[in-house]
């Protein structure tokens, strides 16, 4: 009878390693083996001393080196089949079908000193966490669990949503397609209509109709400036998503096209010479105090010109969004324009970024979630007597903690899988379920941050928690 409890995996792996100790023993007490090793020990050496008897001394010697040398790296000529863990119980059940426990596997000395390790382990993890309550260093491990189990299943979530994927062209529209024209037009009548009966006409009719400056693209060559060719929404700051509320209505107000290292130049809409109509980018350079000063004077000329500048805004990026070029990713042109470039040539555009952005945000508003869970559930365990903020304190260690832990042990990455999308959601949670209530595993982990640089990184920031203790 053992004094110890087991599940039905541990009295399977109890049986495992019962048999890999017999197996083990038989291979050093068997007779033939060890005489066949031994006979093969002398016939080498027997070798080695003809070669050295022969002169081969340097000979020897670079062959030993080479083979030390070499060893490390050379690939195995006859790999072991690999057995499944389901197959290997099924060998040990054959080998012993009774029962084993403990203490069939060890002697005593050998259990007293296993139990010393481990509580050399916890009081190592102790001094190096300062963590010694055990229902604190329990919420570690129930915190470390969710954070691995987020990062787990983020993968899957971000998958479904297409995370950092680039949009299907064959999937958007022309940037002329008539569809779009058609509600682009029917906007306009409608904000012209609503106002023009108690406004009247003026100057801004003419902005909602006319094509906004920063479309225009002819005259740029002359100029030598690079507009990209079909990808000029990303050389224009009115075609960015944030910064083209400013730029671009600015640019409507005053005929003028910023470009997206924030040069502006104004444009002509008719031919100086001919009187023809003719949109082309001049020469003339506006600077930005001088281009926000003309807007300052159009909206004071007619109330109705901003509102119309910013509706034509609205509309001119809505109607650019869902085409095959889409919009550029925002504000990244103006401080790296070859990355930019390169996300907006493989149609990657502020549609797929605005996603992407909104499963980061869910990820981090997870990671909080958890945080407060853990934290209003530790909360609950805290004694009327103890202070309030000192617990408190107690709380943002644990998570502190836990997020090292589960963002860099190399022991938990190994355990669940080197590639987690090669496994469903149950699979993952059902391995984390086992891991983190399996004693030698969480041992493992914490001897990990005791011998590695896990404890060393964080080190500063639990010094600088430990801290507050002395303030409050």
């Amino acid at each position: 009878m053992s004094r110890f409890k087991y599940s039905s995996d541990e009295l399977d792996m109890n049986k495992v390693l019962k048999m890999n100790q017999d197996e083990s023993q038989f291979m050093l007490t068997d007779q033939q083996i060890s005489q066949t090793r031994n006979s093969a020990d002398i016939n080498i050496e027997a070798s080695l001393t003809l070669l050295r008897s022969m002169g081969k001394e340097k000979e020897v010697l670079k062959l030993s080196t080479d083979i030390a040398s070499k060893g490390k790296d050379r690939q195995l000529e006859h790999r072991p089949v690999l057995e499944s863990w389901d197959e290997i119980v099924a060998q040990a059940n054959l080998h012993e079908p009774t029962e084993v426990v403990l203490e069939d596997i060890m002697t005593e000395a050998e259990i007293q000193s296993a139990f010393a390790e481990v509580d050399s382990i916890e009081e190592q993890f102790s001094k190096k966490t300062s963590i010694v309550n055990k229902t604190d260093l329990s919420f570690l491990m129930v915190a470390t669990a969710l954070q691995v189990a987020k990062s787990l299943i983020f993968p899957y979530v971000a998958e479904k949503f297409d995370y950092g994927k680039s949009f299907d062209p064959s999937e958007r529209l022309e940037h002329n397609d008539k569809s779009i024209e058609k509600d682009h037009k029917e906007a306009n009548d409608k904000f012209r209509d609503k106002h023009i009966g108690q406004h009247g006409t003026g100057h801004w009719i003419n902005i909602l109709y006319q094509t906004v400056p920063y479309d225009i693209t002819k005259g740029s060559k002359d100029l030598g400036i690079n507009m990209g060719g079909k990808y000029h929404r990303m050389y224009t700051l009115g075609h960015d998503p944030i910064l083209g509320w400013i730029f671009g209505t600015a640019n409507i107000l005053t005929d003028c096209i910023t470009f997206n290292n924030f040069h502006t130049n104004r444009i002509s809409r008719i031919d100086p010479v001919t009187g023809a109509k003719k949109m082309i980018i001049t020469p003339e350079v506006v600077f930005l105090g001088k281009m926000f000063s003309e807007c300052y004077d159009e909206v004071r000329a007619d109330p109705l010109n901003l509102p119309a500048a910013l509706f034509a805004q609205a509309k001119h990026l809505k109607s650019d969004k869902f085409t095959k070029l889409g919009l550029p990713v925002p504000i990244l042109s103006s401080f790296n324009k070859d990355f930019a470039s390169k996300l907006y040539s493989e149609n990657y555009d502020a549609l797929c970024f605005a996603r992407d952005v909104k499963v980061v945000g869910a990820s981090f508003i997870i990671s909080k979630l958890i945080d407060m869970i853990i934290s209003l559930l530790h909360g609950l365990f805290r004694k009327d007597e103890e202070d309030r903020d000192l617990y408190e304190v107690r709380s943002r260690k644990i998570l502190l903690i836990s997020n090292a832990i589960a963002s860099s042990s190399t022991i938990i990455n190994a355990t669940i899988t080197s590639n987690p999308k090669n496994l469903d959601i149950g699979s993952l949670l059902n391995t984390m379920t086992h891991m983190f209530t399996d004693v030698r595993f969480i041992l493992k982990i914490k001897q990990e941050f005791i011998e590695n640089e896990i404890a060393e990184r964080i080190q500063k920031e639990i010094s600088a928690v430990d801290a507050l203790y002395q303030t409050i």
